[in-house]
C-alpha cells in the first residue's frame, strides 16, 4: 500500500509542479519532472519506508510475503538493499543525468531480481500470498520500466537525463 501511495503522491506532485510551469517548459522538462519524482517518490521514498517495514516489523512481512519459515531474519539485510535504493532515489532530486540511470540499474537489478523470486516461489511452493503475488510483484515490474521509458524519453529529448557534455 506503501508503493501505491508514493506512485500516486509521484503523480500528483509532478501534474502540479509541470502545469505551474507549463508556459516556460518543452516536453524534455515536463519529463523530467515526471522522471525525477517517479525517482524520488516512486522509487526512493517508497523504498525508505519498506526498509522501515523490513527492520522494524520484519516478521510480520515475511509472513504476509509467505515466508513462513523462521522468524524473518533475511529481513533486515532486505531492508538495507531497499535503504540503499531509498537513499539514492532521493538525492535523484539533486543530482541528474548518469546518477539517475545508476538508480535505474541498481532498481531494476533488485527488483526483477525480487520479482523473479515471487514468481518461483509462487510456481513452486504454490505460494499465493498476496505479499508474494499481489501489489509487491507487479510494482517490482512496474517501477524501473516506468523509470527506464522515462528516462530514455528525456535522454532523447535532451533533458536532464543526458549528462552535461554527452553527444547527442
Amino acid at each position: 500500500m506503501t508503493t501505491v501511495i508514493a506512485v500516486v503522491l509521484a503523480l500528483i506532485v509532478a501534474a502540479i509542479q509541470a502545469r505551474r510551469h507549463r508556459t516556460d517548459t518543452g516536453p524534455a522538462a515536463v519529463i523530467d519532472t515526471y522522471l525525477v519524482w517517479w525517482l524520488v517518490l516512486a522509487i526512493g521514498l517508497s523504498s525508505v519506508v519498506g526498509a522501515a517495514f523490513h527492520v522494524f516489523d520484519g516478521p510480520a512481512i515475511a509472513e504476509m510475503i509467505g515466508y513462513t519459515r523462521g522468524d524473518g531474519g533475511f529481513q533486515f539485510e532486505n531492508a538495507m538493499g531497499d535503504l540503499a535504493i531509498g537513499v539514492a532515489g532521493i538525492l535523484c532530486f539533486w543530482f541528474r543525468g548518469y546518477f539517475w540511470l545508476a538508480l535505474l540499474t541498481v532498481t531494476a537489478i533488485q527488483y526483477f531480481g525480487d520479482a523473479a523470486g515471487h514468481v518461483y516461489f509462487w510456481i513452486a511452493e504454490d505460494n499465493t500470498k498476496s505479499g508474494n503475488i499481489g501489489a509487491p510483484l507487479w510494482f517490482d515490474i512496474i517501477l524501473p520500466v516506468v523509470g527506464f521509458t522515462l528516462y530514455a524519453l528525456s535522454y532523447r529529448r535532451g533533458g536532464d537525463a543526458r549528462p552535461v557534455g554527452a553527444r547527442p
